[in-house]
């Protein structure tokens, strides 16, 4: 029986803001309120949990009144919560354009440490250097992220992500997939699959931007020659650069659809996600991303959250190396790591081919992920690190 140290002696009141879902594409979808909300819970602190859907869904209309009226209603629930019984910390996963900045000067007011937590920062950062210097505290997922929040003149707080293994666990499916992936169609994911695709790997992916279908055929008939016209009309060098980038992503995503439809899969569930970590010989993780998803830009990596839960859920997990996914697994002992789409495409046939080096990894990584990277954990650490049983917190 999967057993978590729960023997934590300070028992806090917090008020949390955040959106349950981390994917808007994937119906019902709650991985931030299984791995950010329910594990305080369960650690036995008191969470007033205030939804931050109506903020987000301001964010991406961007407006200003529904902003507005979402922070003053954030305002009023934690002024009314913290005169019935004071808070002892404020945890937020808030981003630029979802609260106003005095709202969240005002709860600092009140004395109460306040934490902001972000992720993607590598390409992302944009989405939260406005808010960033109005919280105490910045949690960042990416170690390197530090000297951007420093920057802008936040503190930051490197707080890795990690996995809930009460719900991300091992289920005892048969394995009849040979690769898979679950996640978005974008940077270079494609070329990655294509790769493994086109020498024998059977690899299935799931997500958006995979299928033909995600676009009808006249909206992608104009997306397609909209990029065609702006390469060939752009006055700035560029905007012409963008406009051809896009334009050959796009059609690397079409042919290799139109290639292997099978292959190719929406997106699923988040019970389907984790079923599928047990179904699957081999896992894939890609780490690249392009600067603010423009394929025109430079292309940098960092580890997203799919490096914890699938080993969490017993995966043999395969996926780009990188220093910092080092200082949290034991490459090729704990999960598998390749530098190349050769070495992927090398170490996915090896472990195909060898079953029992697999679940050698397969174990080790489950077992390390249990150990050190569950959400419980971190959030004992984050509470030991800001010393919110007396002292002075510590970035």
């Amino acid at each position: 029986m999967l057993q978590v140290d729960c023997a934590y002696t300070i028992k806090m009141r917090i008020f949390q803001i955040l959106e349950a879902s981390a994917n808007a594409a994937v119906g019902g979808n709650r991985t931030w309120y299984r791995n950010l909300y329910e594990p305080l819970v369960e650690m036995g602190h008191e969470v007033v949990l205030f939804s931050a859907e109506a903020g987000r869904q301001a964010m991406r209309r961007q407006d200003r009144k529904a902003r507005d009226d979402f922070s003053q209603r954030l305002l009023e629930a934690f002024r009314e919560e913290h005169s019935r019984k004071p808070f002892d910390l404020v945890f937020a996963y808030l981003m630029d354009g979802m609260v106003d900045t005095d709202v969240l000067d005002l709860l600092r007011q009140a004395g109460v440490p306040t934490c902001n937590f972000s992720c993607n920062n590598a390409h992302q950062f944009d989405l939260v250097d406005e808010i960033s210097p109005h919280f105490d505290y910045n949690l960042h997922a990416e170690k390197d992220a530090r000297e951007k929040f420093l920057a802008i003149g936040a503190t930051p707080l490197w707080w890795p992500m990690a996995s809930n293994p009460r719900y991300f666990k091992p289920f005892d499916l048969p394995r009849t997939v040979d690769a898979s992936f679950v996640g978005a169609n974008y940077a270079l994911r494609a070329q990655y699959v294509a790769h493994l695709l086109e020498n024998g790997v059977d690899t299935h992916v799931y997500g958006p931007g995979w299928t033909s279908g995600d676009l009808n055929p006249w909206r992608a008939w104009v997306k397609r020659y909209w990029f065609i016209f702006r390469t060939a009309t752009a006055r700035a060098t560029e905007t012409q650069v963008w406009a051809s980038a896009k334009l050959a992503e796009l059609d690397f995503r079409r042919r290799l659809s139109a290639r292997f439809p099978a292959n190719m899969h929406p997106p699923v569930s988040d019970e389907e996600l984790i079923a599928l970590y047990s179904r699957s010989h081999i896992s894939l993780g890609f780490l690249e991303v392009y600067d603010r998803h423009d394929p025109s830009r430079p292309v940098t990596r960092h580890l997203h959250l799919r490096e914890f839960e699938a080993p969490m859920c017993g995966a043999l997990y395969c996926t780009g190396y990188l220093e910092e996914l080092a200082e949290h697994f034991e490459p090729d002992q704990e999960v598998v790591v390749y530098c190349s789409a050769y070495e992927l495409l090398d170490k996915a046939r090896f472990y195909l081919a060898h079953p029992e080096a697999a679940e050698k990894i397969r174990q080790a990584g489950h077992t390390r992920a249990l150990r050190d990277h569950t959400y419980q954990r971190r959030f004992q650490q984050l509470f030991e690190a800001l010393h919110l049983s007396g002292g002075q917190p510590t970035p």
